[in-house]
């Protein structure tokens, strides 16, 4: 007798994660709407490391990560602390049903033969009204009230630039230096529900292995890829208590989960909580096609698939110690409903250890879960969950990654900002002063921002009279004119108060423009800093005035 024990846990992600998806576009990334077991399974191997030629960790290796003791569940998205699985994929929303109320009415294809004879009419073969998908891809099933659920995703664009250049081009072969890549991932602050299957020949053999898999994760394991981008699924990590069997709870009728004996000629389903590998047993290769056959065998006789109602995906992966991907199938996907008539009293014990066994291969990675339901019902509602507030990064503000961003975007439009306006000021300049005076005024400007303006503040007003300008460099900024007949001195003076500065560069309008979390965070990103934005301005305007001068003087001497 083998003994089983599920060990819940939830991930809270810190910080974006991709879980990168197959498909798409080659300059592209799309994420899975879940946290995979293998991801789990992944972290677990990196933290018992390479065994080497130690035989004691050679055995722990194996039985935690190859020796079918452990198998690592995907972690679904999480609600209540109830976790949720996939919705099967029978299940249709009527296309013209308005809904409210947070509910939804839906259609259970699996309850339907789809094959009409002269007597039936058309509603008992097929349902007559229009039907479109859930548009959820995630339900609460053993809850009283199931729940339709959708992780909450984003998308970010990346712009790859050749770094002499400055900008991305093609070669006259059409060989491209640099691209646009767009990466999809999974938002900060949400929870996804795993389990981590045990098994033992005793009750007290689980307990090292519960003990030993809990050491090894601590409190926090890393999810997803390109963590140098500002990504890396950051995981908070918590344990919740172990369990006798994956899915558990009243649930309601047409979608509870088995609880008892099936008596003869009773219907149920078999519903595929993750996709399911399966090899063809006479071929010896991959084929989806052969996992009816293997339904009905693992039965014994003593029940008939009657109905499928399934789809298919493909499943890959990627092997870290190797660094190469694995090869991929095609796979029946997870939701796959299958029902079945009971040619004879089947006891529920049998259903559990077909449960707890899983269909296919690859178990120990979390694929060929299945779950035992009821006999469908044609129609029933579901509900919605209520809109919840912008997730956040614990303490009421928004996630460091999403201020980030936005301080990466406020900064970049002043920085255009400032160009724009050096240029509009030196156009319009008159009796501009020689480059070498420009220059000198430049020089402070390159160390702190604090320094640089107290030394210009003295140069031209504030200092000693040996600490001032020459009479003969003053008269070449009083002669500057710009900006409203102001004399260069004066404007630079000015250009020091920060008030004037963002008034100039009209910080109102670019916030309210570029803003992300708020017209006030922007406002306090352009504030942060007053000093720097200042020394930005006024060299800019003088190196814009040394480029007019050279310019003027190359005219010349043609």
């Amino acid at each position: 007798m083998t003994f089983h024990r599920y060990l819940p846990y939830i991930l809270t992600l810190q910080s974006p994660a991709i879980i990168t998806a197959l498909g798409g576009d080659p300059n592209s990334s799309s994420t899975l709407p879940f946290i995979p077991g293998a991801a789990v399974r992944g972290a677990v191997a990196k933290a018992l490391g390479d065994p080497g030629r130690d035989t004691a960790r050679q055995k722990e290796f194996r039985d935690l990560i190859f020796g079918g003791k452990v198998g690592y569940l995907n972690a679904y998205p999480s609600l209540g602390g109830l976790r949720s699985v996939p919705v099967p994929v029978s299940l249709r929303r009527k296309k013209d049903d308005p809904g409210g109320n947070h509910q939804v009415k839906v259609v259970d294809l699996t309850a339907f033969d789809g094959h009409p004879t002269r007597d039936d009419e058309p509603g008992e073969c097929w349902p007559e009204e229009q039907l479109a998908p859930l548009g959820q891809e995630f339900l609460t099933i053993g809850a009283a009230q199931p729940v339709l659920l959708q992780p909450k995703m984003s998308a970010r664009i990346h712009h790859q630039r050749d770094r002499e250049k400055g900008r991305a081009w093609k070669d006259r072969d059409g060989t491209a230096h640099g691209a646009i890549f767009v990466f999809e991932s999974l938002d900060a602050g949400q929870s996804f529900q795993g389990m981590i299957q045990v098994r033992g020949a005793t009750e007290e053999e689980l307990d090292p292995t519960e003990n030993r898999i809990k050491d090894l994760l601590g409190q926090a394991i890393l999810i997803g890829r390109s963590r140098r981008a500002g990504y890396g699924g950051m995981a908070a990590l918590q344990w919740g208590k172990g369990q006798e069997r994956e899915v558990y709870g009243p649930g309601r009728e047409g979608l509870r989960p088995v609880g008892g004996d099936i008596s003869q000629g009773a219907s149920f389903r078999l519903l595929l909580a993750s996709a399911c590998i399966v090899r063809d047993g006479s071929t010896g290769q991959i084929n989806p096609a052969a996992l009816p056959e293997l339904i009905e065998r693992r039965f014994g006789g003593r029940a008939k698939l009657v109905r499928t109602r399934w789809a298919f995906s493909p499943i890959g992966g990627f092997n870290r110690k190797w660094r190469l991907e694995l090869p991929q199938v095609l796979a029946v996907s997870a939701g796959s409903v299958f029902l079945l008539q009971a040619d004879h009293n089947i006891p529920v014990g049998d259903l559990y250890d077909i449960e707890n066994e899983g269909l296919g291969e690859r178990r120990e990675e979390g694929y060929g879960r299945v779950l035992f339901l009821d006999a469908p019902l044609p129609e029933f509602s579901l509900r919605e969950p209520e809109e919840t507030a912008p997730v956040s990064a614990g303490d009421g503000q928004p996630p460091h990654v999403v201020q980030d961003i936005e301080k990466r975007i406020v900064l970049a439009q002043l920085a255009r900002k400032i160009e724009h306006k050096a240029a509009d000021l030196a156009r319009s300049a008159r009796n501009l002063p020689s480059n070498s005076l420009i220059g000198r005024l430049r020089t402070p400007l390159r160390g702190e921002p604090e320094e640089a303006i107290e030394t210009l503040k003295r140069w031209l007003r504030d200092g000693s009279e040996a600490e001032r300008l020459k009479r003969s460099a003053m008269d070449q900024l009083e002669r500057c004119r710009m900006d409203g007949n102001r004399n260069l001195a004066d404007w630079i003076l000015e250009a020091t108060d920060r008030d004037k500065v963002l008034s100039w560069l009209n910080a109102d309008v670019l916030a309210q423009r570029c803003h992300i979390v708020s017209e006030e965070s922007a406002k306090g990103i352009l504030k942060e800093k007053p000093k720097e934005i200042s020394v930005k301005l006024i060299d800019a305007v003088l190196a814009a005035l040394a480029v007019r001068n050279k310019t003027e003087e190359a005219g010349d001497e043609r």
